[in-house]
């Protein structure tokens, strides 16, 4: 899920390193000079244009050329294989101007036909890019190439923040995309086998960073779901940072290596859980209508302890939340946001007056049918599992009968994005960019990324049909007061529909190796490597 928001998934953890566990990891060799961690699953694609999972961005990020990059710490806009940039008094019209000499890493020359070809990619309906919904219209949009330095997009309407979006499209050679095999960025795939690694290799002819080359010669990303070992290969050095340290695991490495762990405050991410109201799933007519239920879904997220899903989940590193938009995003954090107090007896009389009952300590509906439902979560995230657990407890309070079900990620975005054969769903949104423009393919009622009821072909609720107004308002309107007005009025939306149940903000926890040199370590993702331009190992060759 890209959204500058991605559905995340974390690695296992499994308590204590008593037990034995069978290496699957490091398949290949480091090499000289490489950069090394991990990722939890291999990448649904190599196509930069078809990124909707976290691994395939981390991907795209190390090997993506762009015309501009979004700089994780200044949070400006930096130019990159784009030497200048230009933006007309209506927001209609960007004209980028190349650097000159730009080549791929095969040494073939990167012209504006290249980067017209790949933004046209993109736009197309038939590449189905999730990035292209931040257009707003991108079936409107034209572009031209006066001449080989030169690009003009057209829009069809202002998008503020526009050139944020070109940091996530990779320019790619005309008419021959490689899948990462030819590419403008800093890195390109070398090799790659399936459930052992990804290599990449550094791209000689690499210019979209006046650092010039890349410091390491390349990376390796082992395929690693199993945290123990990851953690066993960081403390062995064999690994040079864990990018989203699970808190267990931060507070174990603090005590083995605490010069290593950093915990850098509350992050931009949210974790939260939604139930499926999405017409074409499976589930039975008289399900639906609980989940499609304001009064139910608002009961449950009452019924939620957050405070002791911060404590106990995440040992005290993550902050309560009840709307997407974090407290560390400044801007645009509503703090005047008005969000509902547990109450027990009002959580029961809000079932009661939505005709639930209970009977013999089972929550029932109106038609008798008990309130029976599961959870599904991914694998390997503790903090997850946790909360998970938690919430089971708070619902059977209220006499609701919740299972929780666990599926390797591939298998749960299967299920979320495809079968839609699920009743409730607890992941994490990972948000890379503080701009709530950011998150239009989550908000839109049309947006596959609109998970409680993806795809909608008009908006199914009133609710939902503000909450459209208001995102297209604030990625149009020029003025930041009209635009933060608009996003607070879809946050309030937000808490008191609750589409999405808000659990906690986690906060950004890292480990890095001491040897690892050029390292800044930011809140925004990718937290550790999002100047992998710089980074490099100490005495490497």
């Amino acid at each position: 899920m890209r959204d500058r928001s991605h559905i995340l998934a974390c690695c296992a953890l499994v308590a204590g390193f008593a037990a034995p566990v069978v290496c699957t990891a490091q398949a290949a060799q480091r090499l000289p000079g490489e950069l090394a961690w991990t990722v939890g699953y291999d990448p649904k694609t190599f196509d930069p244009a078809k990124v909707d999972d976290e691994e395939s961005e981390l991907v795209r990020y190390l090997t993506a050329g762009v015309l501009l990059r979004f700089n994780r710490s200044t949070q400006q806009i930096d130019p990159s294989l784009a030497e200048s940039w230009t933006l007309s008094p209506d927001g209609k019209a960007l004209t980028l101007k190349l650097r000159s000499g730009l080549r791929f890493s095969d040494g073939s020359p990167l012209t504006a036909k290249d980067a017209a070809w790949s933004i046209r990619r993109v736009l197309d309906a038939n590449t189905k890019a999730p990035v292209a919904e931040e257009f707003l219209d991108a079936s409107a949009v034209t572009v031209q190439t006066p001449d080989e330095k030169t690009i003009v997009v057209h829009l069809a309407k202002r998008v503020v923040g526009i050139e944020k979006v070109f940091d996530e499209i990779a320019i790619e050679p005309a008419n021959r995309p490689s899948e990462a095999r030819v590419t403008a960025g800093p890195f390109f795939l070398g090799d790659y086998r399936r459930l052992q690694y990804i290599r990449l290799k550094r791209n000689p002819y690499y210019q979209g960073s006046k650092d010039g080359l890349p410091h390491a010669s390349g990376i390796r990303l082992d395929v690693l779901e199993n945290q123990e070992q990851m953690i066993r290969l960081f403390l062995r050095s064999e690994y040079d940072f864990i990018d989203n340290l699970p808190p267990d695991y931060f507070e174990l490495l603090k005590h083995k290596a605490p010069n290593t762990v950093r915990d850098i405050g509350p992050s931009l991410n949210t974790e939260q859980m939604w139930f499926n109201q999405a017409p074409a799933s499976p589930l039975p007519d008289w399900e639906k209508s609980w989940f499609r239920s304001q009064a139910f879904r608002v009961a449950v997220s009452q019924a939620i302890h957050r405070e002791d899903l911060a404590r106990i989940a995440y040992l005290g590193h993550a902050t309560p939340a009840f709307s997407f938009v974090s407290p560390a995003n400044k801007t645009w954090f509503d703090h005047n946001l008005s969000v509902p107090h547990m109450d027990p007896s009002e959580i029961k009389a809000i079932l009661a007056r939505a005709g639930f009952h209970l009977e013999a300590g089972t929550l029932k509906d109106a038609q008798g049918h008990p309130v029976r439902f599961s959870i599904l979560t991914n694998t390997g995230n503790a903090a997850r599992a946790k909360m998970a657990t938690l919430i089971q407890q708070d619902l059977a309070a209220l006499g609701m009968q919740v299972t929780v079900v666990t599926l390797d990620f591939p298998a749960l975005i299967e299920r979320l994005m495809h079968s839609q054969d699920y009743e409730a769903c607890l992941l994490g949104l990972e948000n890379v960019d503080p701009d709530p423009n950011a998150m239009m393919n989550v908000w839109l009622s049309s947006s596959p990324n609109h998970q409680w009821s993806p795809s909608e072909k008009t908006p199914a609720t009133p609710w939902e049909a503000e909450i459209d107004r208001a995102m297209d308002l604030q990625a149009t309107s020029n003025k930041l007061a009209e635009r933060v007005q608009a996003v607070d009025r879809v946050q309030q939306i937000v808490v008191d529909q609750q589409p999405f149940i808000y659990l906690v903000y986690p906060n950004a926890l890292v480990a890095v190796s001491p040897q690892l040199l050029g390292v800044q370590p930011v809140v925004q993702e990718p937290r550790t490597f999002w100047n992998v331009e710089n980074l490099s190992v100490q005495g490497a060759r």
